[in-house]
């Protein structure tokens, strides 16, 4: 195994020995052979390391390799292993869409979880979102949430930030008021992210944050519990499954350090999930290959490039096992994971909780409907606006009253009836100018109800407002409850009966006696004329 200096003694290189460990220890896989490892750490931004490292692991005759997680080393790396035939197995994002011979990568393709994170957006009914990314191929990874034909209705908003520009990335989508976001950033800087959040007060009940991490479990989410913000993600490791609970609890008991490959709540992270089931992977396949036929180990070298011989077989056997490990069911298609389940996870004032699962095929199954949308947990005062109106709006004939109370009519019904059905309480209030919105040219400002709205002095507003093109285009309108129309009234006219003289009914009597003085006229004073002529 190959791993960066930065992940020395990390959970990922203890998963990685723990689950050879386990191997060993385990009768029913690989019972006359023994698996030995060699870790090697190289640095981040040296691929010339370790190329150099993986040659010196190669002449030692290995049969597989494993890591690193760095998408630059994982690619020189591979790059050896395929000119080698040595299986190369790695539990890392891969870009990557052209087919890789040699390769096995437990991670979940990332084609599979854009149609996880799609599918919950059109569950969400999303159609304003920002997608906040913070690496350069975070564009690329997330790509198809803009590209996808079921997103043409959806207003997709981009934006690379990084923890210097957190603050200001958040506050361009406060002003644009945008308040669904896909967050895609570095789990190391996840805390400033929340941070940020927290001072620009972003997180109540109208944000909603899909996070592309399956680490959500991991980070201190307790400030935001109680404002009823609504925070979404997937896991890739289902810890209520008893069979996981049994594995992780072994791990912990694994001594010296199986402690620092867990949290204190006994929660795994995905990347030594997934470096743990690559190892029972390569375990499962080396098994079938030896029912078969016997493995005959051959040392090769980087300078010889001459292939090993049984690496063609061994990389077959892997890649068509199917199993269920930590991460849940595991199948291969050309070295692709394509077979996993994610569990989908829902910040409540309690904890985070699972609220549903997603797989490929079967698509998003929510489970618990009322977690995105809980009326009993729900404790939102909104202010009402509107205007008096017969028979809409009026102000009941008792006095001493207060509240809502001082308010009857069809509007004032209709408000109790869907705040009883969606949960929220209201307080209606009057617009201070009594109109119900008309734009200013000369000062180019709106009035009435309409500057309440704009203004977020009211979140709501009822009453018989005419509908028209000018104020949808500054506020949100409802279905009508009501369609009027300026119409044309005439009365049909009815035959009579034709005389002599029906030819004269288009003009009236006066019309005709008029005619015919100027027709008299007319002709005297041409007379006239021809006379004196």
């Amino acid at each position: 195994a190959i791993f960066t200096e930065d992940q020395k003694d990390s959970s990922a290189e203890l998963a990685f020995k723990y689950a050879v460990y386990r191997i060993n220890k385990d009768r029913h896989i690989l019972p006359r052979t023994t698996l030995v490892y060699d870790i090697q750490h190289v640095p981040r931004d040296d691929s010339f390391h370790a190329s150099k490292k993986a040659c010196q692991l190669v002449n030692f005759g290995v049969q597989a390799v494993f890591g690193p997680s760095d998408p630059l080393l994982g690619a020189h790396i591979h790059s050896i292993c395929d000119a080698l035939d040595i299986p190369h197995l790695e539990a890392r994002l891969d870009l990557d869409a052209d087919y890789k011979e040699f390769s096995i990568n437990l991670h979940p393709a990332q084609p599979l979880l854009n149609s996880a994170f799609q599918d919950v957006m059109a569950f969400l009914n999303w159609t304003k979102v920002a997608i906040v990314y913070e690496e350069d191929y975070g564009l690329i990874k997330l790509r198809e949430l803009v590209r996808a034909p079921g997103n043409r209705d959806v207003e997709v908003h981009l934006r690379q930030a990084d923890p210097d520009s957190y603050r200001a990335v958040l506050k361009e989508i406060k002003s644009k008021d945008i308040h669904n976001m896909v967050v895609d950033t570095n789990p190391y800087h996840m805390h400033l992210f929340l941070r940020g959040i927290l001072q620009l007060q972003m997180n109540d009940y109208k944000y909603h944050y899909l996070f592309t991490t399956f680490d959500i479990e991991t980070f201190d989410l307790e400030d935001f519990k109680y404002n009823f913000v609504n925070m979404t993600a997937f896991r890739v490791v289902d810890a209520e499954n008893v069979g996981v609970r049994e594995i992780l609890k072994d791990m912990e008991r694994f001594q010296p350090v199986g402690h620092s490959i867990l949290n204190k709540s006994l929660i795994i992270q995905a990347e030594p999930a997934l470096m743990f089931d690559s190892v029972h992977v390569f375990a499962v396949g080396l098994q079938m290959l030896e029912q078969s036929h016997t493995l005959r180990l051959s040392n090769v070298s980087c300078e010889e490039e001459l292939p090993w011989d049984g690496g063609l077989s061994l990389i077959n056997y892997i890649n068509s096992v199917e199993m269920r490990g930590l991460t849940g069911p595991i199948e291969f298609k050309e070295g692709r994971r394509i077979q996993f389940k994610l569990d989908l996870l829902k910040l409540k004032q309690h904890a985070l909780v699972k609220v549903g699962e997603w797989s490929p095929g079967a698509g998003v199954n929510v489970t618990d409907r009322s977690a995105f949308f809980d009326p009993g947990t729900m404790n939102v005062t909104l202010v009402v606006i509107t205007i008096p109106e017969t028979p809409y709006v009026m102000h009941r004939a008792q006095g001493n009253l207060t509240g809502n109370a001082r308010y009857e009519g069809f509007c004032i019904d209709l408000l109790k009836e869907i705040a009883a059905m969606v949960g929220f309480e209201y307080h209606i209030e009057l617009v201070p100018d009594g109109k119900y919105g008309v734009y200013d040219l000369e000062s180019g400002e709106w009035n009435g109800i309409v500057r309440q709205l704009m203004d977020k002095k009211a979140d709501l507003a009822v009453g018989s407002m005419t509908i028209n093109y000018a104020r949808e285009s500054v506020i949100d309108f409802t279905k009508p409850f009501m369609n009027l129309g300026i119409s044309i009234l005439f009365k049909v006219p009815t035959d009579k009966e034709s005389t002599f003289f029906t030819f004269m009914d288009p003009l009236g009597l006066d019309i005709w006696l008029l005619a015919l003085a100027a027709f008299s006229l007319a002709f005297f004073t041409l007379f006239a004329l021809a006379r004196f002529s």
